[in-house]
Formats: structure tokens, C-alpha cells, sequence
């Protein structure tokens, strides 16, 4: 993120202020929203999370401390470098606003100069923690989630799931046999499988899906208001075209297949997890009944054994979109 590329939420009671400031940091290239008290701050907030927030301390209605008090509680994307502006530069005054959460202070009346490089210090402090959050979310070989920040995104699909009672599936894959790859080919060829499968998964997913490398071979899809019978017809799809994926190595043709378990947000799931671990169970009798196939977690609890060929147990039309 460059400088110019943070955006500022101003919040101040007075026109003037908003005016004089509102032009500076947008001359700067700052894209920048206004607020004339702390409640409005918090819908805009709400509305749009900003990166930097630089607020008045007295304000009607909100002032600056209780708009600075309710933002750490608020949960938000990511974190929010917040600057105060105020008379009130004293010890006491910053000991105590810091404790609150704010990170920076301005005096008034503001200079241009100052009020310009504190928000580049913040700005650049945003960035730093966004790269941090980046290397720290995604799998450094595929580039996907980790299994850590896929838990964070099936925390909040739960909840909302649960709000607004929307569907909720989850898949897990297994690539088979796959130690056989890295045995035969070297772990240069298995690391070239991994990238590819993550790739194709990634065409296949919408950008409302959540995909993580789970670990080593196993990938986990979180797929947001999508039933049982769509996410297995999603999962047989990909099935089928991971069995075409075709890979060289010295002259010899390597494929791969995979196994799928698939389980859907129900009435017996009281945790999150527990529907992550059902999908990890009917990944497991996917495996046990053969490898190369789709199996619903239903179909384990039915004690349904599958065919001899590979099938996916929904005849539902796949009506996901992406």
C-alpha cells in the first residue's frame, strides 16, 4: 500500500476544519471521507472500513475518545491507525487517550507539514502490518489460505449463516497417492502438482469461496450459502477435471486423482469445527472405499456403500455461479 493509497476518515464538528483538512490531504492523494461527530464516524466505519482515522477530541453527540473506545471493539477487517487532534497535548491527557487506543496526536491548530507526516508515518505502518497479515495468511507455495486464516473466514461464515440462516458446505480434498509423485519424480515435480491443483481449484471457486492448502496434499473449500447437493455436484466437477490435469516428467506421463469429503451446516453442529470434521470424515471413507471420489457425509451416516465406479451422491443441478 503507497502512501496515497491509505484511506483517511475525518471526523471534526467544525465545517472549517473539515474544509481546510479535507483539502490538504487530498491534494496529497489521499482518498478521503468526513465526519462531523463520532456517531457518524462509526456508521462510515461500519459502511467502509478506512486505514487511517485522524478525529477531533471534543465532539457533540460522540467525541473523539468514545469513537476511539468503540473502534478497537468493533470488528473489523483489519486494524485502524487512528490520530487525534486536539488542544489537550498535555501527559495526563496523552497517557490517557494512548490507553484507549489511540496511536498518534496532532495539536492544534494543525500545521500542514506535521499533519502530512504523521498520517505518512501511519500509512506506512498500515502497509507494514498489512504485509505481515499477507505472509502470514497465505501458503507460501500455493498461495492460498493457511489453515489458520481459513478457521478465521469459517468463524465468520458461521456466524452468519447462523444470523441470517443461510447454507454452509464444506469440502475436503485429498490428492491419492501422492507421496508416490514426490518418490518417483522428486519433490520439484510434487511442488509443480500442488501449484497446479491450487490454481485449478482457484478457477473453479467464486470469489465468495474460501480455499486453504489444509496441509501438505489436502486442500479444504468453504463454499457460503451452497447446500449439500450443490457443493457435492461442485466437488464432482473438479474431480473429473482433476483427472485430466497431465503433467511430463522425463518423458513420462504423471496424472493424479483426488478424494472428496463433503458435509453441510446442519441442526447437529454445534461448533464450526464439527463441520470442518465431518467433511474430514467422509474425506476419509472416500479414501478407504477406493480414492478418485465424492462422498457426502450422509452417505456415512446411511451406511450407503458407494459403486464400483466413482459418483457423486447429488443429482441436483449445479446451480452455483463461477
Amino acid at each position: 500500500m503507497q502512501h496515497a493509497d491509505a484511506k483517511l476518515l475525518l471526523v471534526d464538528d467544525e465545517p472549517g476544519i473539515l474544509r481546510l483538512l479535507s483539502r490538504w490531504l487530498a491534494n496529497a492523494g489521499y482518498s478521503v471521507r468526513v465526519a462531523t461527530d463520532g456517531r457518524d464516524a462509526v456508521a462510515a466505519i461500519e459502511q467502509e472500513c478506512p486505514d487511517l482515522v485522524i478525529t477531533d477530541w471534543e465532539m457533540p453527540r460522540m467525541d473523539g475518545l468514545e469513537l476511539c473506545r468503540h473502534l478497537r471493539q468493533m470488528e473489523l477487517p483489519h486494524y485502524v491507525y487512528t490520530i487525534f487532534l486536539s488542544v489537550r497535548t498535555g501527559p495526563d491527557e496523552s497517557v490517557y487517550a494512548l490507553d484507549l487506543g489511540a496511536d498518534d496526536f496532532v495539536a492544534k491548530p494543525v500545521r500542514q507539514g506535521e499533519l502530512l507526516a504523521r498520517v505518512r508515518a501511519g500509512a506506512r505502518l498500515m502497509a507494514l502490518e498489512r504485509r505481515l497479515s499477507q505472509l502470514t495468511s497465505s501458503d507460501p507455495l500455493t498461495g492460498l489460505l493457511t489453515q489458520r486464516a481459513f478457521y478465521e473466514c469459517l468463524d465468520k461464515e458461521w456466524q452468519r449463516a447462523e444470523r441470517h440462516e443461510l447454507s454452509l458446505s464444506c469440502v475436503m480434498i485429498d490428492l491419492d497417492l501422492f507421496r508416490r509423485v514426490n518418490e518417483a519424480h522428486g519433490h520439484a515435480m510434487g511442488d509443480r502438482v500442488l501449484k497446479a491443483v491450487a490454481q485449478m481449484l482457484s478457477e473453479t471457486c467464486r470469489r465468495s469461496d474460501f480455499l486453504c492448502r489444509y496441509g501438505g496434499e489436502e486442500f479444504a473449500v468453504l463454499l457460503p450459502e451452497t447446500g449439500g447437493d450443490n457443493a457435492s455436484v461442485w466437488a464432482e466437477r473438479v474431480r473429473r477435471r482433476m483427472a485430466g490435469l497431465d503433467f511430463g516428467a522425463g518423458g513420462k506421463r504423471v496424472s493424479i486423482t483426488a478424494s472428496f469429503g463433503v458435509a453441510e451446516k446442519n441442526e447437529s453442529h454445534r461448533t464450526e469445527g464439527a463441520l470442518v470434521d465431518q467433511a474430514a470424515q467422509a474425506l476419509s471413507c472416500a479414501k478407504r472405499w477406493g480414492r478418485d471420489r465424492v462422498i457426502r457425509i450422509e452417505s456415512v451416516a446411511n451406511e450407503e456403500a458407494p459403486s464400483s465406479e466413482p459418483t457423486c451422491s447429488a443429482e441436483a443441478t449445479d446451480d452455483r455461479s463461477g
